[in-house]
């Protein structure tokens, strides 16, 4: 086998692919370590914000540690949403910026390999990762918003059922005290019915009767009391004023919307599914409610496609970050997807008060993206020790000289 023939051409590009494959499932592995715990860190950051009112459930309301969890677990594709392509960028942004640390992008140079075959097994995460937010932001989010509402007052039915606990005085529900002396319990009667409520600073009443049941609207979360036979006391503070009533029948009802976290039971336009956001935008006539629904169609496309757009950025940042230190890599990533969904607020204001069509709002975003993307590139085999800083701020200052 002599060199330049044939055969040992087709030999040199057999080692050559044996070598690739190697380092192709060598970044893999890197990669799949460093986005999956990435991925977890990120998302139980954002989860957090929401455990405080979950916390006092389990604390002060005795709500069961199981049901705690499956709301923690059912809250979370919101986040994924954005999580997804922020570890996708931190972590090829680190791992790359490891493998130029310990010169093993210079060994890949000194070798004769373009470094754009970086792109086939990034690349292949990226489009993984893509996917799986489509799957997360189209089929996941909606299921689970669902089973996150629906869990949520399964935990608030049990925290205020006072229909099952006799001679108890039941304080579950914040400024009002229950108390039932007996309960039938095939029937749900009530016997010797008491109510204190001091909801209001101005207000206080007490309400006693001698039987009635209690309703729970599962839509509403509206706690009514239909009381027989009894009486009603109230004083009134501003007016220092006491009354006196006894009724036969009497409704005292109560909304339980203030023991669940902020927006919970209202459904949101992001956790709807497609097919719920083209018919909420069939019965509104508002515009602006139009654009916002629609608007939220091509937005579960357009952020999971952010992956794809942060692709042909995140290598060049990761390659040229050399004497930057370890962590500068995360700072680089938090930092672009920051500005990223600064864009996204900012093209969502400027398309609702300038009219801008909901497609182009919703893709402006990775438009620039892709844009400064490709820009980066074109150094992407260069050998100087430029930084990815140094990158960026000639990118600014170029094109600020040129905009003047």
């Amino acid at each position: 086998m002599t060199p330049g023939s044939h055969e040992w051409y087709i030999y040199a590009v057999h080692i050559i692919g044996k070598i690739n494959r190697k380092f192709y499932l060598y970044l893999l592995k890197e990669l799949s370590y460093i986005l999956l715990l990435s991925l977890a860190i990120l998302t139980f950051i954002l989860v957090m914000s929401r455990l405080g009112k979950l916390t006092d459930l389990v604390i002060n309301r005795g709500v069961d540690l199981k049901d705690i969890v499956l709301l923690i677990v059912y809250s979370s594709p919101p986040y994924l949403t954005f999580t997804f392509p922020m570890a996708f960028l931190l972590s090829t942004i680190v791992v790359l910026g490891r493998f130029t640390s310990e010169n093993e992008i210079l060994a890949l140079k000194a070798s004769g390999v373009d470094l754009k075959c970086l792109f086939v097994p990034v690349g292949f995460v990226a489009i993984l990762i893509t996917i799986v937010g489509l799957l997360n932001t189209n089929m996941l989010l909606p299921t689970s918003s669902n089973r996150f509402r629906d869990t949520l007052l399964n935990v608030v039915k049990k925290g205020v059922a006072v229909d099952d606990k006799e001679g108890v005085f039941n304080d579950t529900i914040p400024g009002v005290v229950i108390y039932i002396d007996k309960v039938d319990v095939q029937s749900k009667r009530l016997r010797g019915i008491m109510v204190a409520d001091d909801r209001d600073k101005n207000l206080k009443q007490t309400i006693s009767a001698s039987s009635g049941i209690i309703n729970l609207d599962p839509v509403t979360l509206d706690l009514s009391f239909l009381l027989h036979n009894g009486s009603l006391h109230r004083w009134e503070k501003a007016e220092d004023t006491y009354r006196t009533v006894s009724f036969r029948d009497y409704t005292f009802t109560m909304n339980l919307g203030g023991m669940l976290p902020n927006g919970a039971i209202r459904k949101r336009a992001f956790e709807m599914d497609r097919k719920e956001l083209r018919s909420a935008m069939s019965k509104t006539e508002d515009q602006e409610q139009r654009y916002e629904l629609l608007l939220e169609i091509y937005k579960k496309i357009s952020v999971p496609l952010a992956s794809l757009c942060f692709l042909p950025l995140a290598i060049p940042l990761g390659i040229k970050r050399k004497v930057e230190g370890k962590f500068s890599g995360v700072v680089y990533s938090l930092v672009l997807f920051v500005l990223y969904y600064i864009l996204m607020a900012l093209t969502e204001n400027m398309g609702k008060t300038f009219h801008i069509p909901p497609l182009l709002t919703a893709f402006t975003p990775n438009i620039v993206i892709g844009l400064f993307s490709i820009y980066l590139l074109h150094s992407l085999n260069d050998e100087s020790r430029t930084t990815a800083s140094q990158m960026v701020k000639y990118f600014v200052v170029h094109y600020l000289e040129k905009a003047k």
